[in-house]
């Protein structure tokens, strides 16, 4: 017996027949997505000072060092998987119990510290032979893997650790010697941490060409880049048959993590792999690179005494029974140093632009206009998001040497002109940030609960056990919010 139930008004979620919460029941309770990621080794890379100074100075002009700095945590996949099971392809939201809510242009440039103005990240899908690819990187790389390690316009990860650690850049190399080095480097956090392959441990060579100017990486937006990736990774995920997910999860993760208190572990000091303090080159160099963003305070050491982990049935239930007070809408305190640093420029108008959001073949639309409670400001039924939905099933296969940029110029000229969608309200708190009218209506077009109640199987969304964990949790939730967290540092 599933736990799916339809919408009273299924004119938003339509898609729920093939959605992935319609299939949880008694049989596949514990199913949960494998989860691909590839970010290890460059992590390994940085928390043993293998990158030299130099290196990550020009990775910090590229705007990819906040990433670097973020480090490596485990992925929670049962976390994960019951995000997924709340996510709609229909809306690019989360259907909490407490209204809609996701991951924005704001969450990215401050968990990460990336661009989210500039250029799409979209140009052509160059197609080479493996001769060829070869030849790229020995011009952009510094060396020329072997021709076996360059399948489908991919190379491994581990190639390009590889090289690093045998060819490391130090205060006598050249210029030309650096710059190589920094691609690969930022081949790998490209591949690893922000765009990795559901193959597991490649990364896409189409990149390439947009590291050819070092100077120039910057003017992407990596972040509306990111967003996009993580969206379409959420929206396959939520379809019924798919076993795996991959994506910026750990963006993913840290978000829930800040807003879901009952969900986040407790965080104990920091992580020697990031200093609390800008670094200060020890060489002759003279440069101080940036403090890391806020994702850096999970990289620290921490434990989940007081929360659930590896656990979604329980995860399942937290979300099902959450209240009105328990998801922290706002949660950035946009005084401390390592928010401040990295969203100068523009006042937070680019976060609440409704607009598609671009990464080569890929644009699924941003719609802040059901989010807003997230600004701070009061969230009112929003217009029907039946923008963008046609362009789902599109993917890079069978597109050889295929011009994205002109493809999307019709998104790509929205984007430009994405200030011209600003949604714009008043600034609010408390119980003003919903009205009831929303709520009503949330209430018929959505769906509230996902855990099934089921019997016979050593579970059941009301067993006294389970009940009793999930109320632990929500009184520990209460608790914290009370006191001092991470969040509020």
């Amino acid at each position: 017996m599933g736990a799916y139930i339809k919408p009273v008004d299924p004119s938003v979620l339509h898609l729920q027949e093939t959605h992935i919460s319609r299939t949880i029941s008694s049989d596949n309770i514990d199913t949960i997505l494998e989860v691909r990621r590839s970010d290890n080794r460059i992590s390994k890379l940085y928390s043993s000072d293998l990158i030299h100074n130099r290196v990550l100075t020009l990775l910090n002009e590229m705007g990819l060092y906040g990433v670097l700095r973020c480090g490596f945590r485990p992925i929670d996949n049962h976390l994960i998987t019951a995000l997924v099971e709340r996510w709609r392809r229909e809306t690019h939201t989360f259907h909490l119990r407490v209204g809609e809510a996701t991951v924005t242009l704001q969450d990215v440039e401050i968990i990460w510290g990336l661009n989210i103005k500039g250029q799409p990240v979209t140009e052509t899908d160059m197609s080479h032979t493996a001769e060829e690819w070869r030849q790229k990187c020995v011009e952009l790389l510094g060396f020329a893997p072997t021709a076996s390690l360059v399948t489908g316009g991919r190379l491994s990860i581990s190639v390009l650790d590889a090289h690093c650690r045998e060819n490391q850049i130090d205060n006598d190399s050249s210029d030309l010697e650096v710059v190589q080095y920094t691609r690969c480097i930022a081949l790998m956090v490209i591949g690893g941490c922000m765009f990795p392959d559901s193959r597991g441990g490649v990364v896409s060579l189409m990149y390439l060409q947009l590291l050819l100017n070092i100077p120039r990486v910057s003017r992407y937006s990596w972040g509306s880049a990111i967003l996009s990736f993580l969206y379409r990774e959420l929206c396959k995920s939520s379809i019924i048959g798919r076993k795996i997910i991959c994506g910026p999860l750990l963006i993913l993760q840290v978000w829930a993590w800040s807003r879901m208190a009952s969900l986040s572990p407790d965080v104990h000091g920091f992580c020697h792999i990031v200093p609390a303090a800008p670094d200060v080159n020890d060489n002759d160099y003279d440069t101080i690179l940036p403090i890391a963003p806020y994702g850096a305070r999970w990289a620290r050491h921490f434990s989940h005494t007081h929360t659930s982990t590896h656990s979604v049935r329980i995860i399942r239930e937290i979300l099902d029974l959450m209240e009105d007070g328990q998801f922290n809408w706002t949660v950035y305190n946009f005084e401390a140093l390592d928010v401040q640093a990295f969203i100068t420029g523009h006042q937070g108008e680019i976060w609440r632009c409704v607009c598609p959001l671009i990464c080569f073949d890929i644009v699924e639309m941003y719609r802040p206009n059901r989010v807003l409670r997230q600004f701070g400001m009061p969230q009112r039924i929003p217009e029907p998001a039946t923008d963008g939905d046609d362009l789902h099933n599109l993917s890079r296969v069978g597109h050889r040497n295929f011009d994205w940029k002109e493809f999307h110029s019709g998104p790509i000229e929205i984007w430009k002109n994405k200030e011209t969608h600003i949604v714009e309200d008043m600034l609010v708190s408390g119980h003003m940030m919903v009205d009831y009218q929303y709520k009503k209506w949330y209430d018929n077009i959505t769906i509230r609960f996902i855990s099934p109640n089921s019997e016979g199987i050593g579970y059941s969304s009301g067993q006294a056990y389970f009940r009793a964990i999930v109320d632990e949790e929500a009184t520990t939730l209460t608790n914290r919010f009370r006191g001092l967290s991470v969040h509020e540092q």
